[in-house]
């Protein structure tokens, strides 16, 4: 189940996260989710507007990204909470095309991303200056 990701899941996500995204929903209409298995915290589909400082993705696209609890990945939840995310965003926002950045290390994001139909757009930097791959959704 997806709710929109705010402070009431601070406890179990992190705190300025559930702020920002509580932020953006009252701003944009749409937002990151918290994705509940069993009434539980089990992870975020974020979709909001890219911060600044990553190279390779503009602050007026739309940025995706998905974490699941450690213990419950493997189970296709960031694959189907994002499926979910992403149908609806594309009808809230009218967006054209999401993107995501993923570090290279990091093989089971760019699964996700590649069974959600992300396409590698180019090599980025992340605000922290580790080198990332840009991924593009294009509405269809």
């Amino acid at each position: 189940m997806l709710v929109p990701l705010g402070p009431e899941h601070a406890g179990a996500y992190d705190p300025r996260e559930c702020e920002l995204s509580a932020a953006h929903w009252a701003e944009h209409g749409f937002g990151s989710w918290a994705i509940l298995l069993d009434a539980r915290f089990a992870g975020a589909a974020e979709l909001h507007f890219a911060h600044p400082g990553v190279t390779g993705i503009s602050t007026d696209e739309l940025e995706a990204g998905w974490d699941v609890d450690e213990a419950l990945r493997g189970r296709g939840l960031a694959t189907e909470a994002m499926r979910a995310a992403v149908d609806d965003v594309w009808s809230r926002a009218g967006a054209t095309h999401l993107v995501a950045y993923i570090r290279p290390e990091n093989a089971a994001s760019h699964r996700v991303a590649e069974k959600l139909g992300f396409v590698v757009r180019g090599a980025g930097v992340t605000r922290s200056g580790d080198p990332m791959s840009v991924y593009e959704l294009r509405a269809t």
